[in-house]
């Protein structure tokens, strides 16, 4: 088991404080353009380590007090920078053709941001208004997000009274019986908290309507395409692909039902393993990724070695912990650290290998100017899942037996079904959700109607029993810099099985590393072309990266299963 060192990033608040200020002074004064960028530039990396600093205090101890003031100021700093980036943006939509090119060749290394900033500057509304919208957005909007970790870093789940992130592993516990009674406990505890989370909730979504309403941007996916860099026609065509594709899906459900003895498979049954599972050591699953990561990229492998021998990695079962996991990068230390609660189940060595992923992809970024390390979430997604599938495709080819091998396979599907099922319902309940918060205050009891509906969509209503409340349980409904934290996953996963066909030509580790340093300087559909020489707007490349998993689908079917 790991524990992470974060005393190398902050080893005093002293030095803490010092960045702070910093922030405060880069902040401070408008100045002549180009200086302007590079000092708002220089502002967002320092902002950067402070707050994945935080983040990092925050999610090894909900409870830590300090963690929360310094939360607080890191809040109103993020405030003031995304107000300069406004400021600057609008200063840059102003410019006239000529004089913006000329700044645009002199800032060269960042001329792609500089361009998407100058866009979104001119989509936006007025100066004073978005003025007045980043001050209120410090104690109000981005605040919520906080308050979300507040509420449910405290809850305590049944008579054990587990941590979020040690009930959630027990949803997925072997034994049938436990784990329907884990799930039994998980809703009773988020329905005793759901009233106030569906006011947080509410506030949220309600805020960032006013904004949009005020931007003149009629559609809520406006903003999170914009961010993740991608054309409706590509969000359009991936899930076309996807929805023709989820036949193949139910019939994979269905034979899990059969060996799992089931007529219908519960919400829990999903991510249920079959067959006989060992508990694979914290050391175990670290030797496996750094084999799997050798036979692909030595350089990715030396990488996971230093970053697990370093501890960057907290990966410790205990409780107080939050829930969930997550890598966060720190630009001025040129370091990243991993987050999770290790158990010992093949999911958590995915999730390891996934998360070392997102820290390689800070590696290949890292030696760019700040504006140009900004991988949106799609991308970086796809990064992170190239890592998993490593990992799993490898351990398939390697499988001692056929009951191995289709353990491995089931592992795979399971995760194919919550990026094509659990994903599409999440995406379908904001969208309702968003039409129905237009209307007026949403209940708990409205928001578990909508979550089951959507759920049933989502799932072609193959399922048992539902999760009603799990937009409450969810932290990314919560998230409040990225709307929408949902279909940027499938779009990864997709992606990097794109990735993962080209890497089988050989000597991809290179080409690999090149793609991921283009992650952040260009939009999705351009980086595609030039890295795969895949048009993304057209079904082809998505009906492609799905026919993999049809093989698999197929080998699962007809495996003979005892």
């Amino acid at each position: 088991m790991s524990t992470w060192s974060l005393h190398t990033i902050y080893p005093t608040d002293t030095a803490f404080e010092e960045d702070v200020q910093k922030v405060r002074d880069l902040l401070a004064e408008p100045k002549e353009i180009k200086d302007a960028v590079l000092q708002v530039q220089e502002a967002g990396k320092t902002l950067k380590e402070l707050e994945s600093y935080v983040e990092c205090l925050l999610a090894q101890n909900p409870a830590d007090q300090d963690a929360h003031k310094k939360n607080g100021a890191i809040a109103e700093l993020l405030g003031n920078y995304e107000g300069a980036l406004f400021s600057l943006g609008n200063r840059l939509a102003k410019m006239e053709e000529g004089a913006f090119q000329k700044l645009a060749s002199e800032l060269q290394e960042i001329d792609f941001y500089l361009r998407e900033m100058r866009t979104l500057a001119k989509a936006k509304s007025s100066e004073e208004q978005e003025e007045l919208i980043n001050a209120l957005s410090v104690e109000g909007y981005h605040s919520f997000w906080s308050l979300y970790q507040s509420i449910t870093g405290k809850i305590k789940i049944g008579k054990d009274q587990l941590s979020i992130g040690q009930a959630y592993n027990l949803l997925s516990d072997p034994n049938r019986e436990k784990r329907m009674e884990a799930f039994r406990e998980w809703n009773e505890a988020w329905k005793e908290s759901s009233d106030v989370l569906a006011q947080l909730l509410n506030s949220i979504s309600g805020f960032r309507l006013k904004v949009y309403a005020t931007r003149g941007w009629e559609d809520a996916l406006f903003e999170p395409l914009f961010l993740n860099r991608m054309q409706p026609a590509t969000l359009d065509a991936m899930w076309k692909a996807i929805i023709d594709a989820k036949p193949q899906f139910l019939r994979y459900l269905q034979k899990k039902a059969e060996i799992l003895g089931v007529e219908k498979l519960s919400w829990v049954d999903v991510e249920a393993p079959i067959g006989k599972q060992e508990e694979v050591s914290w050391e175990q699953a670290c030797e496996t990724i750094l084999k799997r990561f050798e036979a692909f990229h030595p350089k990715m492998a030396a990488f996971a070695r230093r970053a697990l021998e370093n501890r960057w990695v907290e990966s410790e079962d205990r409780p107080g912990k939050a829930a969930g996991g997550f890598c966060v990068s720190f630009p001025k230390s040129c370091e990243s650290r991993i987050f999770m609660t290790y158990m010992g189940t093949p999911i958590n060595v995915a999730t390891l290998a996934h998360e070392l992923g997102h820290a390689y992809h800070n590696e290949c970024l890292k030696h760019l100017p700040y504006f140009h390390q900004q991988a949106q979430m799609n991308v970086a997604e796809t990064a992170s899942t190239f890592g998993e599938m490593i990992v799993i495709y490898q351990s398939i080819q390697e499988a001692k037996n056929d009951q191995e091998k289709m353990v491995l396979i089931d592992d795979k599907l399971q995760r194919s079904v919550a990026y094509f099922m659990n994903l599409h319902a999440r995406l379908v309940f904001e969208k309702a959700f968003y039409a129905e918060r237009k209307k007026g205050f949403v209940s708990a009891e409205k928001l578990c109607e909508l979550m089951v509906r959507a759920q049933k969509e989502a799932y072609c209503d193959v399922l048992a029993d539902w999760d009603p409340y799990f937009w409450a349980s969810k932290l990314h409904f919560y998230y409040t810099h990225f709307p929408f934290y949902n279909f940027p996953y499938t779009f990864g996963y997709l992606l990097s099985n794109g990735l993962y066909a080209h890497s089988k030509e050989g000597d991809f580790g290179e080409k690999f590393d090149a793609f991921l340093e283009d992650t952040a300087q260009m939009k999705v559909e351009d980086l595609a072309q030039k890295h795969l020489g895949v048009d993304l707007t057209k079904p082809d490349f998505w009906q492609g990266s799905l026919s993999v998993l049809a093989e698999d689908i197929e080998a699962f079917l007809n495996a003979g299963w005892s």
